[in-house]
């Protein structure tokens, strides 16, 4: 199915990023930082960028609403969309953050001298959009930056693993693995302030990661794979409850990921779903990827049992986990999508109310991208490693899955596929790289509708700025004049537990206690 709706970034640096609720778009060109509606891809606000910032810019992270979900620093599969809060978004190099407000017409804050020896492992908004949690490469150095205190406080030794945090919903304590010295360390801290509450040590060889469940009420901690199937399920402000294990063979190669479905169903084994390459379920239907003489693509539902390919037919993927993952709760819980490595072109789509396997979906490449939609609990978006600019779509009560291949040029770089926001009658996502984007719109029924934007953008009264007046830190807000002509101080940040040289004549009170 070809569709030909298409949006011209001009000059794109890099790939246009949209914000978590779909509304916005930001585009960093040559001339500066551009956000767009996605309704319509009108261009409501324009930023012009630090002198070369526009080419060392390594991060765009819009700030993601967390509405009492549980987040951690790598899925926010979950997370809620509320378009009210999702208009503030960071930018980021090795050397400096700057942060914008699209309802403001100037940068809202800027942080420089975030690290000093490393690279930038990763950034993120933290729990509310007036914090910013930064990742040193190597897992030298954890830091969250407040932008109304304009300090930072700083914590040695985190996890240098991509679900190493978490914050609880709707109290934002903050839960952090650190490994000191030869052990794990689970940190609970104060919303705010982050001060240490409490510190625990581990029963673990070596945690990989961390999650609040959605109420908020419990954590969960995993072990290493080569540790054998090893969950911690530990009480909110970190004592241990129990140990989590299921017996071989089930989990003989240990535990590739965990994730909480939006109900915060405890530790009790509901159901568990098997993946093998020879599919043969009665109850479920298997759809097969078939590509036809002009390159078209669709789905043909395939005879049971039917084999699927096996990580041997794709000796240039790049798959490099073992076992099952990734998986994807939809919106309300009631659904699960999931990919197994021996098998990576193959999609599971399981049933949670029934404990039955609804569909398998078969392609001719290996899957690189799961997402739920955000509000139709049963519509899930795929993408393969084609080179082809395709979007799969597949939903529960379509008469079969959908291939949309999208009118954009010869391949030029990875495409990356996102949902945005929808009206009550229409679906919409976007497919991109750094040279080009797709906007398409579809009836709640795959069907492709043509459609134009409604041309509102914000208003005047919408761009007023109060502005501020800050000085000798890091941190610098819109009022502050912040550039073209500028000169910026150098960076300074509280560490717990370390005294920190700074080349400035002002140093703050340090608030916390080293964890030894």
């Amino acid at each position: 199915m070809s569709i030909g709706v298409t949006a011209d970034f001009e000059a794109a640096l890099q790939s246009p990023v949209p914000s978590f609720d779909g509304k916005y778009i930001a585009v960093i060109n040559d001339s500066g930082l551009s956000i767009r509606l996605t309704v319509n891809g009108d261009e409501i606000q324009s930023y012009v960028l630090p002198p070369g910032f526009a080419h060392s810019c390594r991060f765009i992270r819009w700030y993601p609403t967390r509405a009492g979900e549980a987040t951690t620093g790598s899925d926010w599969n979950n997370v809620s969309h509320d378009p009210g809060r999702s208009s503030q978004l960071l930018l980021a190099d090795d050397a400096k953050i700057v942060v914008y407000d699209v309802t403001k017409p100037q940068a809202y804050a800027e942080v420089t001298g975030a690290t000093s020896l490393t690279k930038l492992a990763s950034i993120d908004f933290g729990y509310t959009p007036d914090e910013i949690i930064v990742l040193s490469d190597f897992g030298w150095k954890l830091q969250i930056w407040s932008l109304t205190t304009k300090r930072a406080v700083e914590i040695k030794d985190p996890k240098s693993v991509a679900s190493s945090y978490s914050y609880r919903p709707r109290t934002g304590h903050l839960a952090l693995l650190t490994r000191p010295a030869a052990h794990d360390f689970l940190l609970i801290m104060a919303p705010d302030s982050h001060e240490i509450l409490s510190t625990w040590k581990l029963a673990t060889v070596d945690a990989r990661g961390v999650k609040y469940s959605p109420d908020g009420n419990w954590l969960v901690v995993w072990d290493t794979a080569s540790a054998g199937c090893r969950v911690l399920l530990l009480t909110a402000d970190g004592h241990h409850f129990k140990t989590f294990s299921i017996p071989e063979p089930e989990l003989s190669l240990g535990v590739s990921c965990v994730h909480w479905g939006p109900r915060s169903e405890c530790f009790v084994p509901r159901f568990i779903f098997t993946h093998v390459s020879t599919i043969d379920i009665p109850d479920a239907t298997v759809w097969q990827e078939e590509i036809g003489p002009s390159l078209g693509r669709g789905y043909a539902e395939a005879r049971q049992p039917a084999v699927s390919p096996s990580q041997e037919h794709f000796p240039t993927s790049k798959e490099k986990s073992v076992g099952v993952g990734p998986m994807k709760f939809n919106v309300d819980g009631t659904l699960l999508a999931s990919k197994s490595s021996a098998t990576p072109s193959t999609v599971w789509i399981h049933s949670l109310e029934t404990g039955r396997t609804l569909t398998a979906l078969i392609h001719h490449s290996p899957i690189t991208l799961l997402r739920w939609h955000h509000a139709i609990h049963d519509l899930l978006l795929l993408q393969c490693a084609t080179p082809e600019p395709t979007v799969y779509l597949w939903k529960a009560n379509w008469p079969n899955p959908r291939i949309y291949n999208l009118p954009l040029k010869a391949p030029m770089g990875q495409y990356k596929a996102s949902w945005l926001s929808s009206t009550e009658n229409t679906i919409s996502f976007m497919l991109s790289n750094a040279n080009q984007t797709a906007i398409e719109r579809l009836t709640l029924d795959g069907e492709i509708t043509n459609w134009q934007g409604d041309g509102k953008g914000l208003g005047p009264e919408a761009m007023f700025d109060e502005g501020n007046s800050l000085d000798l830190s890091p941190v610098r807000s819109s009022g502050d004049g912040m550039y073209p002509n500028e000169t910026t101080t150098l960076g300074l940040s509280t560490q717990l537990g370390h005294s920190l040289d700074v080349e400035d004549t002002f140093q703050f009170r340090r608030h916390g206690q080293a964890v030894t």
